[in-house]
């Protein structure tokens, strides 16, 4: 049987660690919400597996490391079942070195997280874990986000619930799955520290279900409310949160997955990349270019925020691209880990080539090494118009892990 025990532990900086630095520059001057790391601990004939997820908009590969190797140490589990997710809200700390225009936290509020996350996988330890079975739900998101760089363009609005209920039918492990940057309220337009969306969507699930859930954030790269948001403010945060959560509340066909023993299979795709000076002025020019012909004011700022970063480093440089993952087989569930911010399309094509009842690719964790775009979007698009991953070098990483997941 499989078993199962979650618990969640604030990690807001607040006391001596506020006001933190947000990813911007700017110091918060206002806690909006509480951010939480929501921990679930499953158990599969002697197999332990650690599922996080912090509301922070991302961390580096030392700090998890870091923290995977405390918890293995303390709690007797290999490092690589334990997985640490992030859900990249715009306006909560970075936890990690900076890294091009975010900021770091302190090396004392790191240390303080790492102990919150260690202390709650060793009180879930200490709970009795139910025996449960496992439910997925599907729902649809299309009404409030889509594909960011254009609503004609491919996108994966599917919102997943699984759900690991005891044989009373009461939900004991709860984890949201879906694809959407949480940039609901930009921190351009705030000095507010807070969770956006995955926040107010994890609150809401757990007046419901008593659970503040795991957040699988899936290929999101190219994601977001951009082009059907009504306001860029806490407003837009309540139309778009209690919007989707109305979605979640609705009656939906449940199907059961069967678990089987756990199984994984770990892959890297690693290369070093050039830039050229004459490549990066490239870059620039047609960053430019993309301003001067921006259609809406939004357009202009995450330009504008392209040729920050790319003016950050005008002489190019050497890049080193490492990508390190895991693909988790579980019987009827398989999971797709990916430390990067994937564009939905590719996440798609993981998922389809995933031969179970339910395929999931969790972005977003460990630690990020940026965006990973489309060759089509190449120059088009915030995401890779400052980017030092070549052209082509995407669709080599995804026909990898296609070829894992079969």
């Amino acid at each position: 049987m499989l078993k199962a025990v979650q618990m969640k532990t604030k990690i807001t900086p607040e006391g001596r660690f506020f006001p933190p630095i947000m990813p911007n520059g700017h110091w918060a001057e206002n806690l909006a919400d509480d951010q939480y790391a929501s921990v679930l601990i499953l158990e599969k004939n002697g197999k332990k597996l650690v599922w996080a997820c912090l509301d922070v908009i991302s961390m580096d590969e030392e700090f998890s490391t870091k923290t995977k190797e405390r918890i293995s140490e303390s709690l007797n589990i290999p490092v690589e079942h334990i997985n640490l997710g992030y859900t990249h809200s715009h306006c909560a700390p970075r936890l990690g070195k900076g890294k091009g225009m975010m900021k770091s936290s302190s090396q004392e509020y790191l240390d303080y997280v790492s102990d919150k996350v260690l202390d709650v996988c060793e009180r879930c330890m200490k709970q009795k874990m139910e025996e449960v079975e496992v439910f997925e739900k599907n729902y649809d998101g299309s009404a409030f986000y889509s594909n960011r760089n254009g609503l004609d363009k491919v996108g994966d609005t599917q919102i997943k619930l699984l759900e690991f209920r005891n044989g009373n039918d009461e939900i004991r492990g709860l984890v949201l799955l879906y694809a959407c940057h949480a940039t609901v309220v930009n921190f351009q337009n705030t000095r507010d520290m807070n969770s956006d969306l995955a926040g107010y969507l994890c609150r809401g699930l757990e007046k419901k279900t008593g659970i503040y859930p795991v957040v699988m954030l899936g290929a999101a790269g190219d994601m977001s409310n951009r082009c059907l948001r009504q306001g860029n403010d806490y407003n837009e945060l309540i139309r778009v949160g209690e919007g989707l959560l109305e979605e979640l509340n609705k009656e939906t066909t449940e199907r059961k997955l069967v678990i089987d023993d756990i199984q994984l299979d770990s892959y890297q795709f690693k290369e070093t990349y050039v830039t050229t000076k004459k490549q990066r002025q490239a870059q620039i020019d047609n960053i430019h270019h993309q301003i001067e012909k921006a259609a809406t004011a939004d357009l202009k700022r995450v330009f504008n925020s392209a040729l920050k970063h790319a003016m950050m480093n005008p002489d190019g440089g050497t890049f080193v691209l490492d990508v390190k993952g895991q693909i988790l087989r579980m019987g009827d569930l398989e999971i797709c880990t990916m430390p990067a911010e994937l564009f939905s399309c590719f996440g798609l094509e993981i998922k389809k080539a995933m031969k179970v009842k339910c395929p999931v690719f969790w972005g977003y964790s460990n630690y990020s090494v940026g965006y990973l775009y489309n060759k089509e979007e190449a120059g088009l698009s915030f995401e890779s118009a400052a980017t030092n991953i070549p052209v082509g070098a995407t669709e080599e990483i995804v026909a990898m892990l296609k070829e894992k997941v079969r």
